[in-house]
């Protein structure tokens, strides 16, 4: 009766998994390998952000934009190698690369450059999606009176060993970095970039995280008040980074926090700015002036 009794119940057994729906396979993502043409990479961006896809972009090309290209709204990936996306010199001012609310992009192996804005925040990459960049160099781009001329961030964004540099923003904050969401910054460096206001590096909003890992934030500068390496209106970690060789015209030269703003260092150095290295003093823990 027992050796019934369970043979009954591995056969209900069977039947149940037999009887189980096979899961879903994943929705496989298409690879399109992008020429070296810009109408191509314009019309690979439209059709990926209806359906998904990895964009291989050409080796060693320069793709120079005259328009802008078509936002960011479905989830794709820029690959490059040694590749640039960049406005044309000649061209009217407009950004580089827009992810809206519902964009998920992702960037690797790529030069961002020349992005130009008379007006509004983001000439190099404004996002306020979902945004990862790995080995990305974001360089050359100017914002007349918006914030951010490298990065605008209102949304996620997570930057792998990526480059920040010669970024300007006239009448903004955040020449190099403006973020207003969350913020990832890992084994990267901001360095060489220049705003009129605060934050000539990396500029975080009242009540944004941006958390700095592993990273360097040297050489940049605030040309007309402070905080010329970071300034922080909302939160902001260091960990094992360096901030070195900053200036600005008014206090903070390296880090200045401004009100409402937190700054905290773990095994963070905060050497060599120029007219000081925190402001105002004693609020960052660690930091000697």
């Amino acid at each position: 009766m027992r050796l019934l009794v369970n043979a009954a119940i591995v056969a209900g057994v069977a039947v149940s998994a037999a009887q189980a729906p096979a899961a879903a396979a994943p929705n496989p993502v298409n690879t399109v390998r992008v020429p070296c043409s810009v109408s191509a990479l314009h019309n690979a961006v439209v059709a990926a952000n209806t359906n998904a896809a990895v964009l291989r972009l050409a080796p060693s090309c320069s793709y120079n934009l005259t328009t802008p290209l078509p936002a960011v709204t479905g989830r794709i990936t820029l690959k490059g190698a040694n590749t640039s996306i960049k406005r044309a010199q000649a061209a009217v001012p407009f950004r580089v690369l827009d992810v809206g609310p519902t964009g998920d992009l992702t960037v690797e192996d790529v030069f961002v450059m020349n992005g130009q804005l008379g007006a509004g925040d983001g000439a190099g990459i404004r996002n306020a999606g979902r945004l990862n960049l790995r080995r990305v160099t974001v360089a050359g781009n100017l914002a007349q009176t918006g914030n951010g001329a490298g990065l605008a961030n209102t949304g996620r964004a997570t930057i792998r060993n990526s480059v920040f540099t010669t970024n300007l923003a006239l009448g903004g904050n955040g020449a190099g970095i403006h973020n207003n969401g969350q913020l990832n910054l890992i084994d990267s460096t901001v360095a060489g970039n220049a705003v009129n206001a605060r934050g000539g590096g990396v500029y975080t909003a009242p009540g944004r995280v941006t958390r700095i890992f592993r990273s360097a934030v040297n050489s940049n500068l605030s040309a007309s008040q402070t905080g010329g390496g970071i300034a922080s209106a909302g939160t902001t970690t260091l960990d094992n980074t360096w901030v070195r060789l900053n200036k600005s015209i008014g206090a903070g030269g390296g880090i200045l926090v401004l009100p409402g703003g937190a700054v905290t260092l773990n095994r963070t150095g905060v050497r060599d700015n120029v007219p000081d290295n925190c402001a105002p003093a004693t609020t960052v823990r660690g930091c000697v002036n």
